[in-house]
């Protein structure tokens, strides 16, 4: 897949110095993601985030329609198509029958139990790696194994993430969401309430957490808060009266009616918030250059 995620995970190996096949279904989506790593890349080298030159790294990227006999020499294969179960099912069974023997096929599902879905000839080489986006700048990726995954192969994959630069977690089992979403859809069905039920707009939302929970996650993260506020407090604050928190998921009406009228977040221009006539690469790029500084401050920090 060529998308948001299949075209940045391009980047990240290619950075890293391997060769990859970026492929998809739809030549526009390939052409299109060729067009994004070119941009990210000469924004980089401008930036001085990357020392080789934009053409050396995008000649390591190779886009074509058919896969097949690429797919035949591939050490790894991360499949980033759509959220569908047919749609996966489909691809693990074309893929079975034209692989190796040793490469490891992999899955940036967002929440999918994806290991009923594949052959028996695959099984102990399937697992998930799923990645954040940008995966170029964020290191985190959340490594699952399934019932019968070889866990050589989950360590062979957490191993070449490490020499990525990347900060591999591995979950002992599956879980629908695995850490990082679980917690994010927890967060989101509870800011899509307020809005909703009309507390408060999405930037005052917005400005609320970036102003104290985004300055102390990096640093402490979920159970180090705890520890500061001392346990006691936190089991103090647990036993008071409820919240009411929003503890179902729904269709937010607010979010329907953004997407009834076209507005779907920056790659139409307009979503919670308006980025007017600016295009979809310009907005990634101002994006990025504050995650830049942040993730490097983070790292000498030794956060991450």
């Amino acid at each position: 897949g060529a998308g948001i995620m299949g075209h940045a995970l391009a980047i990240m190996f290619a950075k890293g110095g391997l060769e990859v096949f970026l492929t998809d279904i739809d030549r526009g989506k390939l052409d299109q993601a060729r067009n994004l790593i070119q941009s990210y890349l000469e924004f980089s080298f401008s930036r001085g985030l990357i020392e080789e030159s934009p053409e050396a790294i995008l000649k390591r990227i190779k886009t074509e329609i058919t896969w097949e006999s690429f797919a035949r020499k591939s050490d790894f294969i991360i499949e980033a198509i759509i959220e569908e179960v047919e749609a996966k099912r489909e691809l693990f069974r074309k893929l079975a029958g034209n692989i190796g023997p040793e490469t490891i096929v992999a899955s940036n599902t967002s929440y999918l139990d994806v290991f009923p879905l594949a052959p028996d000839s695959i099984q102990e080489r399937l697992l998930i790696t799923h990645f954040f986006s940008p995966p170029y700048l964020v290191p985190l990726v959340e490594i699952v194994g399934g019932p019968r995954t070889n866990p050589a192969a989950v360590d062979k994959a957490a191993g070449m993430m490490k020499d990525l630069g990347m900060t591999p977690v591995t979950l002992k089992k599956f879980l629908p969401g695995f850490i990082v979403n679980r917690i994010q859809r927890a967060i989101g069905r509870e800011a899509l309430y307020m809005i909703d039920e009309g507390f408060a707009e999405p930037a005052e939302i917005d400005r609320a957490i970036k102003a104290s929970v985004a300055i102390r996650l990096p640093v402490l993260g979920i159970f180090g808060r705890y520890d500061f506020a001392g346990l006691d407090m936190a089991a103090r604050a647990l036993k008071a009266p409820s919240l009411g928190l929003a503890t179902e998921d729904r269709l937010s009406p607010r979010l329907l009616e953004l997407v009834a009228a076209g507005h779907l977040g920056v790659k139409s221009g307009r979503g919670f918030y308006n980025y007017g006539d600016h295009p979809a690469t310009e907005v990634f790029k101002e994006r990025d250059a504050k995650l830049i500084k942040i993730i490097k401050l983070l790292r000498e920090l030794g956060e991450i």
